[in-house]
């Protein structure tokens, strides 16, 4: 998002970047995290490594909804509206009476996504030699690390570039 101007680049680029960005980078590596924690625990890993395991679990579940949901929802009415409006169109018809319904509906699952991810957190804590010197577990730590720091950046973008400029968007058909 840092080299979008938010002022000034349309709402289905933000989108489309999101998605290239985030969205894509999430789709690759939830399945790889899940397989390297499942590849630890079916080696008979602890009951701290199969606790991390189904946190993660738990935290991969809420985030593919979540991000099918931006996909084929809010995106799709989003990039509809974006079109409209460079189009000098009328506001089409979109799933939902306000933008604001579905937008809140993904704020409250960030936050959701990210207390799973406090548990993972929490949870990776708890693994304990010999198994937190595995270099096996070393580089699922490193994925970990990495999700965590790409989800902040992608709620960032959402939450303080995409969603008040598809509410400013929406905003501008009402006046």
């Amino acid at each position: 998002m840092d080299r979008l101007d938010a002022a000034t680049t349309p709402v289905d680029v933000l989108c489309g970047d999101i998605v290239d960005r985030y969205h894509a980078a999430l789709h690759r590596s939830l399945p790889q995290i899940r397989g390297e924690l499942a590849a630890l625990c079916a080696t008979g890993g602890s009951t701290a490594l199969h606790t991390v395991q189904i946190a993660f679990d738990h935290l991969a579940d809420l985030i593919e909804g979540h991000l099918a949901k931006e996909e084929h929802l809010l995106f799709p009415a989003l990039e509809a509206l974006a079109t409209a409006e460079r189009e000098g169109r009328r506001r089409p018809p979109m799933a939902f009476v306000a933008l604001v319904h579905p937008i809140r509906l993904m704020e409250i699952e960030h936050l959701r996504i990210e207390a799973a991810l406090d548990r993972v957190r929490d949870a990776v804590l708890e693994v304990a030699e010999p198994e937190s010197l595995n270099p096996r577990w070393r580089r699922c730590l490193a994925s970990l690390a990495n999700l965590d720091r790409d989800l902040g950046e992608h709620h960032r973008a959402e939450g303080n570039i995409l969603f008040p400029a598809a509410l400013e968007l929406e905003h501008r058909f009402l006046v």
